[in-house]
C-alpha cells in the first residue's frame, strides 16, 4: 500500500546495501510497498534480478540492480556513478557480515581488511555522498542494519564487533548532527536472524539444532526498523521491543554526551 507520506520524505529513491536476501531483501519489499522505488545492491547478480521482477511485477516500482561488492574501496564511488541522477531520499545499508569468525589471527590481515572496508569505510563514504545530498534537501533517512556486536569486544569477532563498533558511532553522531535538520538517522543493532547465510554459519560452527532453531524473522526485523525510523539514533533488538518509548537509553546518552562535549568543541 503506497504511502505518500512517507514517499514525500524519503522518497523518491532508496538505495538498499545488501538486498539479495535476509533482512536487506525484505526492506526493498517494504519500501517497494511504500512507493519507494528502489536501487538493490550486492555481488550476486541473479538473486538481484529475481529480486527486481517481483518488485516490478507486485507494486509497479522503478528498481535498478548495481552488482558491487561493498568491500572494495572505490565501492562507494562506483555505487554513486550507478544511482547517478536519481534522488535517494533513504539509504539503507544492511551488508557487512562476518564470513570469518575465527580468532584474529587465525585470518589474515588482507581479509580482515576487506571487512574493514565493507563496515566502516563504505559505511562512512556512503552516509558523507548520499546524507549530504539528503542534507541539502532538508529530508530523508539513513539506516545502518548493525550487531549487538558493536556494543563490546567479543572472543571470536574481534574485527566483526570493532567495524560494527564504528558504524553505531558514526551514526549516532550524525543522528546528533542531524536530527534537526529533517534527516533521520538510526542504527538498528540485532543478534540473529534467520537468513540462509546464518543458518550456513552456524551449521558450519557445529551449532545443536541450527537447523531448527527459533530465529527473528527478516520481515519482522525490517518492519520494526522502518516504524520507528524517526525514533533514533539506535535501537537494539530484542531489548527496545519491549521499550517505550524505544531506544531512549542510547539517545540519552547521546545527547547526554554531545552536550559534555560542546564546552570543550562548540555546538555549531
Amino acid at each position: 500500500m503506497s504511502d505518500p507520506d512517507f514517499v514525500h520524505r524519503y522518497g523518491p529513491w532508496a538505495v538498499i546495501a545488501g538486498a539479495s536476501h535476509g533482512v536487506g531483501a525484505a526492506f526493498a519489499h517494504l519500501l517497494a510497498a511504500r512507493g519507494l522505488n528502489c536501487v538493490l545492491v550486492a555481488r550476486r547478480g541473479e538473486p538481484l534480478a529475481e529480486l527486481k521482477a517481483q518488485l516490478e511485477r507486485e507494486y509497479a516500482v522503478e528498481v535498478l540492480t548495481v552488482i558491487q561488492d561493498l568491500a572494495r574501496h572505490d565501492a562507494c564511488e562506483q555505487l554513486v556513478a550507478a544511482v547517478g541522477t536519481r534522488q535517494v531520499g533513504l539509504f539503507v545499508y544492511n551488508a557487512g557480515g562476518d564470513p570469518y569468525i575465527t580468532r584474529f589471527i587465525a585470518t589474515s590481515a588482507d581479509d580482515w581488511e576487506r571487512l574493514l572496508c565493507l563496515n566502516s569505510l563504505t559505511v562512512m563514504r556512503c552516509s558523507h555522498a548520499f546524507g549530504g545530498a539528503m542534507l541539502e534537501r532538508g529530508r530523508g533517512g539513513l539506516l545502518l542494519v548493525g550487531s549487538q556486536a558493536a556494543l563490546g569486544g567479543v572472543r571470536k569477532l574481534a574485527m566483526y564487533s570493532a567495524t560494527k563498533g564504528f558504524a553505531l558511532n558514526l551514526g549516532e553522531s550524525l543522528w546528533a548532527e542531524w536530527k534537526d535538520h529533517g534527516v533521520d538517522v538510526l542504527n538498528v543493532l540485532i543478534g540473529t536472524v534467520d537468513t540462509p547465510t546464518m543458518r550456513e554459519a552456524m551449521v558450519k560452527l557445529n551449532i545443536p539444532d541450527a537447523l531448527s532453531m527459533v530465529l527473528p524473522q527478516a520481515e519482522e526485523l525490517a518492519l520494526w526498523a522502518l516504524q520507528n525510523l524517526a525514533k533514533g539514533p539506535t535501537l537494539i533488538h530484542p531489548q527496545d521491543t519491549l521499550g517505550d518509548p524505544p531506544g531512549q537509553a542510547r539517545r540519552e546518552h547521546v545527547l547526554a554526551t554531545s552536550a559534555q562535549a560542546a564546552v570543550f568543541i562548540g555546538n555549531d
